[in-house]
């Protein structure tokens, strides 16, 4: 009997977290330099690494400025961060694509790393459709000297 109870206090808790992480937010850990300086996520020790608050509450007010993790629109099983340079309505000059401007359609935006150096994002695939936002990161909650709101 005691083990059902533990069973039954384990599931509840658990979905109550799931819930939390799907309603709320959640952390997740930095990967890559495409952000830096902004976000660090080049070391290969993962305590060196920036872990930042995800917030699926805010979505509904990106503007220029704001840092979102998306699903590439290039490979369903990779998650990217990047900036909002450009929203819907906006025009922009691409750096890598043939176009010479492009204007950016109803429901996406365009995406850029903040190292010019080494990034993967809309200059290479385009807009973003905003269906494939996953998360606003609000603040760097890891390292603790790098506690910051973005």
């Amino acid at each position: 009997m005691k083990f059902r109870q533990t069973l039954v206090k384990a599931t509840v808790g658990t979905c109550a977290l799931y819930t939390f992480f799907d309603i709320v937010g959640h952390p997740a850990q930095v990967v890559g330099s495409s952000m830096y300086p902004t976000l660090h996520g080049e070391d290969a020790r993962w305590f060196k690494r920036d872990f930042v608050w995800l917030s699926t509450w805010s979505l509904y007010k990106c503007s220029p400025g704001t840092i979102l993790t998306f699903i590439s629109p290039r490979d369903p099983s990779s998650t990217y961060i990047k900036r909002i340079t450009a929203v819907e309505g906006q025009i922009v000059r691409p750096e890598r694509l043939q176009q010479l401007f492009t204007e950016i359609p109803k429901g996406h935006y365009w995406m850029e790393g903040d190292n010019p150096v080494n990034r993967n994002d809309s200059n290479v695939f385009g807009p973003v459709s905003s269906s494939l936002v996953k998360g606003r990161a609000t603040h760097i909650i890891w390292p603790p000297n790098r506690w910051q709101r973005l």
